[in-house]
């Protein structure tokens, strides 16, 4: 049985969701006196005669009839392809499902109450969406496990838990996942290696100023050039699991969440483990990439050109989130010439040196970045030219930075209500009239995406289902 330490929303990925969702009822259903999920609520989409077909040699038996079991079919909302009020609507099915008081709830195609396109911009946050799935789990006390295959859907990143896991069961990836004292990883380590290590660090939350700041040093301990060791933190109950889970994506192996030992969790020698002094730790060489690998744990790939509806509705996030990281924001408009179009200024565009979002209309460039501190006004344009390999002159008429929630808020509604959107296929098919010079230029396989750091090469790997 899958180890679900605490209640909360996990998502599992497995290379056949519908076998391994039904896998995992068999497995409860067979090992009743030795788990600890004494009830099961499984939403399903499986047909009638496969479930008879699994249920019939239990229920020919009244000694083995199964018990604390509750079997709900959503086969009609599979086949319309959508739920109609999202999140929302599958938090109060569970309420009025919950008559078992369940321990572990299976949700098959979760997507279907996910991915809602027709509710109002300011409730399509994917992390909201999780958050209100976590907050249910915690007030049923119960561990919804959500089960996929494939590409990771982009809201399983604010999971309480997330892992690969074989038609069996059995671990073979897991980014973050919970213990009963924290949370851990194998992002960076593999957890039999751990021992092995020369170097533990072990760094205390209350001698760090906040979560950004704890974040940036496991980050520069990550990415110094003595990588070659544990990073642990000592959070005494002050991060929620999704602060953690940051963490260990943002470079360390553990969060001890309240305020245990790790040499005694862990089981590491004294002699290995260090508290670094802050003074001592790697400093700016390393602040540059922060806030790009920041924007990936939340939007992973999306460092790239999106529609305009994906523009906006990750952007409200980034911006909630920004405020919350005290990091800063930019968004901003580039007018384009009269003669330029978005597809000639695109293939222009220098991707892997812009490090942000960008979305296109038919008069316009819109560029979304997140920066560690709000940058100065020479930082600033020296960024926003690095973004395009030809002079902004060139291509711009001009351009305007929307600064303060109100004013990036009011600007995303109004792309997302864009009247006359243009695709991404639109924006990036080639036009056989333009110049060779400019087809030239776009390389999508060489500079949309920079695969030399760790973490962006540990969740590509995750994203496309190779083995690690």
């Amino acid at each position: 049985m899958i180890d679900l330490p605490k209640p909360g929303a996990y998502v599992l990925r497995a290379p056949h969701a519908g076998n391994f969702s039904q896998g995992l009822v068999q497995h409860w259903l067979d090992s009743q006196e030795e788990t600890s999920f004494k009830a099961c609520l499984w939403l399903t989409t499986s047909r009638q005669s496969d479930l008879r077909n699994m249920f019939e040699p239990y229920l020919s038996n009244k000694a083995k009839a199964p018990k604390g079991l509750d079997v709900v079919s959503v086969r009609d909302v599979w086949r319309q392809g959508r739920a109609h009020t999202g999140i929302r609507q599958l938090c109060r099915s569970l309420n009025t499902l919950c008559v078992l008081k369940p321990s572990l709830v299976i949700v098959e195609h979760a997507g279907l109450w996910f991915n809602q396109e027709d509710e109002v911009l300011s409730k399509r946050n994917p992390m909201a969406h999780m958050r209100l799935l976590h907050q249910w789990a915690l007030h049923a006390r119960a561990s919804v496990v959500t089960v996929v295959q494939g590409d990771l859907p982009q809201w399983s990143v604010f999971a309480d838990g997330l892992a690969d896991v074989n038609e069996r069961g059995d671990f073979e990836f897991r980014p973050w996942w919970p213990t009963q004292w924290g949370m851990q990883t194998n992002l960076w380590t593999d957890t039999n290696q751990m021992m092995q290590l020369p170097v533990h660090h072990v760094l205390d939350s209350q001698q760090f100023g906040g979560l950004k700041q704890l974040a940036q040093a496991c980050h520069r301990l990550r990415f110094s050039d003595n990588a070659a060791s544990g990073v642990h933190v000592k959070a005494h109950g002050e991060f929620s699991s999704l602060d953690a889970s940051v963490l260990l994506r943002m470079g360390a192996d553990s969060v001890m969440l309240n305020n245990e030992d790790p040499a005694t969790w862990l089981g590491l020698p004294n002699n290995r483990i260090q508290q670094p002094d802050l003074k001592d730790l790697p400093d700016s060489e390393h602040a540059d990439n922060f806030a790009r690998d920041l924007h990936e744990i939340f939007m992973p790939g999306l460092l790239t050109l999106v529609a305009n509806p994906s523009f906006a509705t990750h952007g409200l996030m980034m911006l909630e989130l920004s405020q919350r990281w005290s990091m800063h924001s930019t968004i901003t408009r580039l007018s384009l010439m009269r003669h330029m179009t978005a597809q000639t200024a695109l293939r222009l565009a220098n991707w892997s040196r812009a490090t942000c979002v960008f979305t296109a209309t038919r008069e316009a460039i819109y560029v979304l970045k997140i920066w560690v501190d709000e940058p100065d006004e020479s930082d600033y344009r020296q960024w926003l030219g690095s973004c395009f390999r030809e002079k902004l002159t060139t291509l711009f008429s001009g351009d305007i930075q929307f600064i303060g929630m109100k004013e990036q808020t009011e600007l995303l509604a109004d792309l997302n209500e864009e009247l006359e959107p243009l695709s991404v296929e639109d924006l990036m098919a080639a036009d056989p009239n333009e110049p060779v010079k400019l087809d030239e230029l776009w390389d999508e396989n060489r500079d949309m995406t920079n695969t030399n750091r760790p973490w962006l090469q540990r969740i590509a790997q995750l994203l496309s289902g190779g083995q690690t």
